[in-house]
């Protein structure tokens, strides 16, 4: 281990912890001790928190208070996550509409708590509440996943991306951990070439990204045969489909460890041994509905996930609306936590414009999830010059909102043979699997 990595360990992460209020380390310690666990411990602790979660709710959150109510139902009710099941499904509609209900009256007191905003993939960005402490325990179990792809804390990593940094907060703790942050603007060929130069002049051990990028980065790196030394890369944000990964791999000369993640579920990322996605019980509960069995003998079902630490805006029974495919069989490398073998309901495509400029969906999810005057998006392309940008929208949507998107995208596409239009629906119809397309190419 070097000095870097013992330093971060016992004095940088713990000074972060207490500069900006957080609980990471604490949590990382459990969690690495917990990954061993045998399957029953880990329930126990799952249907410990469960208790806490519900007795918090009723007597905190006025919504939580008011369906058991309605049902009939108290916390002594709920001793095991199968308990949870009395509950109904909660939507992305039912947030929205009761948003307020669903903030805890004991966490409004300032500074412990933050706000979030999911991107989302199926086009309805969702803002809500979360408690600091369950932030620093998804971001502890996102250190425990890439210790398993050989990550020490301190080691030098870059995360690329498409949203500009502008918390002080994200500044700072990049300064901490080591890590380079990589604003990429535009991917055009001119972009991803001064990315891999950034990349080499910086000679990190990790690169975090979302996977079409980094195949447009694989493309030119194979291009001009560009020699990259990584210890491994962390993928997230869509599908990674088997010939991106083989070409990235490629490109880069280091292992991709894909992971997945929903607003309220516990990070799935794929372990050492590569042969599932490990979920984070320790951090929510996830159930399956709709399930089905393949040929293969492996199931599908619609993951249903349960925050077992955000009490600030519970997320109990929450529909993520993503199909994920698991069997029932131990994983190699040891862990008993939750292994799944695929997500598959999550797929983007890439818009293109005539000046060769790639339009990946994260630049629209991470945009819009910040318009508030927007419930719902989807973008269309019909040819090479036109695009259209289907919106929800809420009471406060005006014309000076529309006139801000328009001349974003316009700046963003800085194409004028492009033409951008916004049509108001009142309605976005889900494709046959349930989940909304937020990116359709017609052509």
């Amino acid at each position: 281990m070097s000095v870097r990595s013992i330093l971060t360990k016992i004095i940088i992460l713990p000074l972060s912890d207490f500069l900006l209020k957080r609980t990471i380390s604490k949590h990382l310690s459990f969690l690495n001790k917990s990954q061993w666990w045998s399957k029953s411990e880990l329930e126990n602790f799952q249907n410990k928190r469960v208790k806490m979660l519900m007795e918090h709710s009723y007597k905190n959150v006025p919504y939580y208070t008011n369906l058991l109510n309605s049902l009939n139902l108290k916390p002594a009710d709920f001793q095991k996550v199968e308990d949870l099941k009395k509950l109904p499904i909660l939507t992305k509609e039912d947030i929205r509409t009761n948003f307020p209900d669903l903030i805890s009256d004991k966490s409004r007191e300032k500074g412990t708590f933050m706000r979030a905003s999911s991107s989302g993939s199926t086009g309805e960005p969702l803002q809500y509440f979360l408690s600091k402490d369950a932030y620093s325990f998804n971001i502890a179990a996102g250190l425990r996943a890439w210790s398993w792809m050989g990550y020490k804390l301190g080691d030098k990593y870059i995360k690329i991306s498409q949203n500009q940094r502008s918390s002080k907060e994200k500044k700072l703790q990049d300064k901490l951990m080591n890590n380079e942050y990589l604003f990429l603007k535009d991917i055009d060929d001119e972009s991803l070439k001064d990315a891999i130069q950034i990349i080499a002049n910086n000679n990190p051990k990790i690169i975090r990204c979302y996977p079409d990028p980094l195949e447009f980065l694989a493309e030119i790196i194979l291009e001009n045969n560009v020699k990259m030394n990584l210890k491994a890369i962390a993928t997230t944000g869509n599908v990674l489909h088997k010939s991106a990964r083989e070409k990235i791999e490629k490109a880069f000369s280091a292992k991709i460890y894909d992971g997945y993640s929903c607003e309220g579920s516990a990070p799935f990322f794929q372990c050492e041994n590569h042969e599932f996605y490990h979920a984070a019980v320790e951090y929510a509960f996830s159930e399956f509905v709709d399930v089905v069995e393949t040929e293969s003998g492996v199931f599908q079902g619609r993951h249903i996930v349960t925050n077992l630490w955000n009490f600030t805006t519970p997320f109990i029974r929450y529909d993520s609306q993503d199909i994920l495919e698991w069997e029932e069989k131990d994983c190699s490398c040891g862990r008993k936590l939750l292994n799944v073998r695929r997500i598959i309901g999550r797929d983007n495509d890439v818009l293109i414009t005539p000046k060769g400029k790639r339009l990946i969906v994260h630049i629209f999810t991470i945009y819009f999830s910040k318009v508030e005057e927007v419930k719902q998006f989807q973008i269309v392309q019909n040819s090479e010059n036109s695009i259209v940008i289907n919106l929800i929208v809420k009471d406060s949507f005006n014309d000076e909102t529309k006139a801000n998107i328009l001349n974003y995208w316009s700046e963003i596409i800085d194409d004028e043979a492009v033409k951008i239009d916004i049509v108001l629906k009142d309605e976005i119809k889900a494709s046959a699997s349930g989940k909304r397309r937020f990116i359709i190419k017609n052509f």
